[in-house]
């Protein structure tokens, strides 16, 4: 192990009473044991508590970062605390060199009654510094933050945004040798972010450590060496910020799909879906509806081994999508039809049968069995939902529609890193090639030959 470590964790724990109640009453009960002279049972669960933090370990090296990552309620600002001192742990160690600059919270720390000025006395005066050396460091931090004519107004007038500004430049200007950062920069537009980050790398190259808990794997692609994911308040991977990031969105996309799926329930039993010929309105704010004439009973999807438990898949996995169908009378000109949505969008991809070469012109009354074959899809890793709508080819009215049918994850590929942005959702095989151009100097084009470099 290094003997360059700024941060030292060892087996911390933190837990909390479900309840206001029950944890008012166990912290009563644990004080006073405390006062008596006697130990208190804060290293075990009791009815009614869970582990918020449960043994975690780590050790940051000065000039390192390290990026924490999870979905909401995974442990993360509860660790950052226990790091920054404002919770103890009830097990564990926590050992910390050097000075501690911290921002977990937008205006945590500062009185809402004095200037912006004045909190920068008060909070520079908590990290240890001097006056002397907070007054050497105002004009800076007051240019960085970029309030200016604002610094003399109370902070309570402040904005979100203003906070943040304020909060990171006491924070990173007061040079710390341990930054603790939650995600709390993305309040700030886009500039500011820049500046912010571009300090936070200087801040690394001085020797400083850095712990950024955020749940932008740009950020923590762009700043951090390596990461943590974590999950109901365990450490699942620890390793490159690569890993962090595939787990941290395989989680997302499981959770997505749970929540759509659990939201989609809970409506379909406020709102019975009625399929009845003789109610069909083909009510549009439903998840299901249509005529009736044609009604899909259920839809799955496999993988090229068959039913797959969760609906995960591997990165261009080949899928096969089943659907159960009853045709109560006959139709002319069936037309199938699925279409694909992701998280931010609606429609990215279309199937129907006519479109694939399977025109139906006569369907007689009976049960069918609706199987579409997609080879290696270029999704994106995330999560998807399929719907079906079924019509007669050239005529508006549905037979059936059912939005939300089935849904589907698409997982991280571990043989490549696909730079992560929840807002795509293809992706395009491409090859890359960097040549001299013909007017390059010769020791350029001595260097690179069809890409490689020429030693």
């Amino acid at each position: 192990m290094s003997d360059n470590w700024a941060i030292r964790a060892q087996g911390v724990s933190k837990k909390f009473g479900l309840t206001l109640r029950q944890s008012m009453k166990y912290g009563l009960r644990d004080s006073v044991r405390k006062l008596a002279g006697r130990s208190s049972t804060t290293d075990v669960l009791r009815e009614g508590e869970f582990w918020a933090v449960n043994d975690v370990s780590f050790q940051l090296n000065g000039g390192e970062a390290l990026g924490i990552m999870g979905v909401n309620g995974c442990g993360k600002t509860t660790l950052l605390r226990i790091l920054n001192g404002v919770y103890a742990p009830d097990k564990g160690r926590i050992q910390i060199r050097g000075r501690v600059g911290a921002l977990i919270a937008a205006g945590a720390g500062f009185a809402p009654m004095l200037t912006g000025r004045e909190n920068v006395y008060v909070n520079g005066a908590l990290l240890g510094l001097s006056t002397r050396e907070i007054d050497g460091l105002m004009d800076e931090i007051i240019a960085f933050s970029e309030l200016d004519h604002f610094i003399d107004l109370p902070v309570r007038n402040y904005s979100s945004g203003m906070y943040v500004r304020l909060g990171f430049a006491i924070a990173a200007l007061s040079r710390p040798d341990v930054l603790l950062m939650d995600e709390v920069l993305a309040v700030g537009d886009l500039n500011f972010q820049k500046k912010c980050f571009d300090h936070i790398l200087q801040l690394k190259r001085q020797g400083a450590a850095i712990i950024l808990v955020s749940h932008s794997p740009g950020a923590i692609w762009s700043v951090c060496d390596r990461g943590l994911f974590m999950n109901r308040g365990s450490v699942l991977v620890d390793g490159p910020a690569e890993e962090t990031i595939r787990a941290y969105d395989d989680q997302n996309s499981r959770n997505a799909a749970i929540a759509s799926s659990q939201f989609e329930r809970a409506v379909s039993a406020h709102y019975k879906d009625t399929l009845d010929k003789e109610e069909s309105k083909a009510e549009y704010g439903h998840s299901k509806g249509g005529t009736g004439d044609v009604v899909c009973t259920s839809v799955t999807i496999n993988g090229e081994s068959g039913p797959r438990i969760g609906g995960e898949f591997q990165f261009k996995e080949s899928i096969e999508i089943v659907a159960e169908i009853e045709v109560k009378e006959p139709q002319e000109n069936l037309l199938f039809r699925y279409t694909i949505d992701a998280v931010h969008y609606r429609f990215i991809a279309t199937l129907d049968n006519y479109e694939q070469g399977l025109a139906l012109p006569k369907v007689m009354p009976g049960h069918y069995v609706l199987k579409v074959r997609v080879q290696a899809p270029n999704f994106r890793p995330g999560a998807y939902v399929a719907n079906i709508g079924i019509t007669r080819k050239e005529v508006g009215v549905h037979l059936f529609y059912w939005f939300g049918a089935a849904r589907f994850v698409v997982l991280h590929p571990r043989d490549l890193f696909l730079y992560a942005d929840s807002n795509a959702v293809m992706h395009l095989n491409s090859t890359f090639e960097l040549k001299p151009s013909p007017h390059a100097l010769p020791e350029i084009a001595n260097v690179i030959v069809d890409g490689r470099s020429q030693a």
